[in-house]
């Protein structure tokens, strides 16, 4: 992987790491403010990115933003769930650290990609490691349980980052990222608003400019990642864009004063090691 596509996915982490880490703190319904940040951050930017296609609109480019946008859609939902039974500190590193070694796997089997046994031992460290930082916070029942959840929730994004690997090759990036993020909440707010009316109406009231702010940092970072995915191998930018895990707990170590224990500074260094193993690969 060349430096310049290794500091972007870099630049890109840190985006992610940001909005991981506001949504720690927001005091609405996390999927209500989700959805409704994503949804308001998508209707206004999409139609911008028609403005500046550089090739004809093609009407199967919207097979793939569907398809992304119902898997995403679907993520949100137990997300929301996961989030009810489990810690953010728990669901988030093992969903995102499962989900890339589950990507590599289906990458691996339709023959996208072909990897090097130091990128494959580079991807392994960095799974290993945000396992490790998610079984931090195991010691009560509820936090156990959320590990179904989360391994459900990494095969939800192994199945969308698949998607994004190939429709991100043919379709102009930001109108496919801006318009994933109209299609996600659109698929999502059904099952919401049975559950959650209050927190939809609370979290439009009082948070949507938050919502979009978190919604912009997370596509710009994303709009990165489908670029990467065109210059090299798509589990090694998702491996990559895994440091983010690493951002984000220094940040609530710092900020929210969470606790550091043995196995998180283990968990830091797994996924620095793969981060290495992945740059020389």
């Amino acid at each position: 992987m060349s430096l310049s596509i290794f500091l972007l996915v870099i630049l890109s982490s840190c985006f992610q790491a940001w909005w991981n880490f506001h949504l720690k703190k927001v005091e609405v319904d996390k999927a209500a403010f989700l959805a409704m940040g994503w949804l308001f951050c998508g209707l206004v930017f999409t139609p911008i990115t028609l403005l500046f296609l550089d090739t004809p609109f093609e009407w199967r480019w919207l097979m793939f933003v569907f398809a992304t946008g119902f898997a995403q859609g679907i993520y949100l939902v137990i997300l929301s769930w996961a989030y009810t039974i489990a810690d953010v500190s728990v669901v988030f590193p093992i969903a995102r650290g499962a989900s890339v070694g589950y990507t590599s796997l289906v990458l691996a089997m339709i023959g996208g990609h072909t990897l090097s046994t130091v990128g494959v031992a580079g991807i392994l460290s960095v799974v290993a490691g945000a396992f490790c930082l998610g079984s931090v916070e195991f010691r009560n029942k509820e936090n156990r349980t959320g590990i179904g959840l989360a391994l459900i929730l990494a095969l939800i994004v192994a199945c969308y980052s698949v998607i994004d690997a190939f429709g991100g090759q043919e379709i102009p990036i930001l109108f496919y990222v801006f318009s994933m993020n109209i299609t996600a909440p659109l698929f999502a707010l059904p099952f919401l608003y049975f559950g959650k009316k209050k927190e939809l109406r609370q979290a439009w009231t009082h948070y949507k400019w938050q919502g979009f702010a978190v919604a912009l940092a997370g596509s710009f970072g994303y709009v990165i990642v489908v670029w990467a995915f065109r210059q090299a191998p798509p589990p090694y930018v998702l491996a990559l864009r895994e440091i983010a895990i690493v951002f984000a707990t220094g940040l609530a170590v710092y900020y929210l004063k969470e606790k550091i224990y043995m196995r998180k500074v283990i968990g830091i260094g797994l996924i620095l090691l793969g981060i290495v193993l992945i740059k020389v690969a």
